[in-house]
């Protein structure tokens, strides 16, 4: 048997360990003589590396069979010794935008809230101008008489017209209004000079008198008066107007002798 072999045996396990530390000791004694001695660590070295080899660890020494170890033991070597840490490697791309999710349900309406307070009133608009003056409208008018128990006489202006009407008033008769108009007659007044008929009224003196005669009279819109004359019959039933002369043509209007005149005192023009 070797020698060594054997007092490797004798030594045991306690023996081996103090003969590893013994080694270890040696060891790093040897290596910080070397670190003193020999030339500078490259800057380049990593740190990690640098801690290794100034605590001794030194991972990538090659290790020998200790002595006494059994047989079968495997020698350490350099397998399992991690190298120096590559460079970082470049940014992957980004990856793609995912798909829009679906859009959520609406939520439900919210109560109304409170109204607010009124505005302050705006400014007054400025005034319109004042608009044209637009046509005198149509003169109205109405009057009437009853001199006779037997009839009554109205006479009405509308819509630029002259009406006369009679209305019987004898017992067993309709009594309802019997119209003529008198706008159709000769020389009526109807614009110019004479103006437009603007008021109306009635003259029927004629109690006691067999033929009893009425007269209507109009005043224009320039102030002019103007006359017709009627008949009253009552011998017909019921009582009817006659405006006609004896040769059963219309009686024309006729402008009344002598017209208001300002400052007129019994007289005129």
């Amino acid at each position: 048997m070797n020698p060594e072999s054997r007092t490797a045996r004798l030594l045991g396990p306690p023996g081996r360990s103090r003969f590893k530390r013994a080694g270890v000791v040696a060891s790093l004694a040897l290596v910080t003589a070397s670190g003193v001695a020999g030339p500078a660590i490259p800057a380049t070295q990593g740190g990690s590396d640098r801690t290794s080899v100034a605590a001794g660890g030194d991972r990538c020494r090659p290790r020998h069979r200790e002595v006494g170890a059994l047989p079968g033991e495997p020698a350490d070597d350099r397998s399992g010794c991690r190298g120096p840490r590559g460079p970082r490697g470049a940014t992957g791309a980004t990856g793609a935008i995912g798909a829009i999710g679906a859009t959520g349900a609406i939520g439900p309406i919210g109560p109304i809230g409170p109204q607010g307070q009124p505005g302050p009133t705006g400014a007054t608009g400025p005034q319109g101008e004042v608009g044209a003056t637009g046509p005198t409208g149509p003169c109205v008018g109405i009057d009437a008489d009853q001199a006779s128990e037997d009839f009554e006489i109205r006479v009405a202006l509308s819509g630029g017209r002259t009406y006369a009407g009679i209305r019987d008033q004898r017992t067993g008769e309709k009594q309802n209004f019997l119209w003529t108009d008198l706008s159709g007659r000769p020389d009526y007044p109807a614009g110019g000079a004479g103006g437009l008929p603007c008021d109306v009224s009635v003259n029927a003196h004629n109690r006691n008198t067999t033929v009893k005669r009425i007269k209507f009279d109009v005043i224009t819109t320039t102030g002019q008066i103007w006359e017709a004359a009627c008949v009253a019959f009552t011998t017909t039933h019921p009582a009817t107007l006659n405006c006609a002369d004896r040769t059963g043509h219309p009686k024309p209007w006729i402008l009344v002798a002598r017209q208001p005149a300002l400052d007129a005192l019994n007289g005129g023009v």
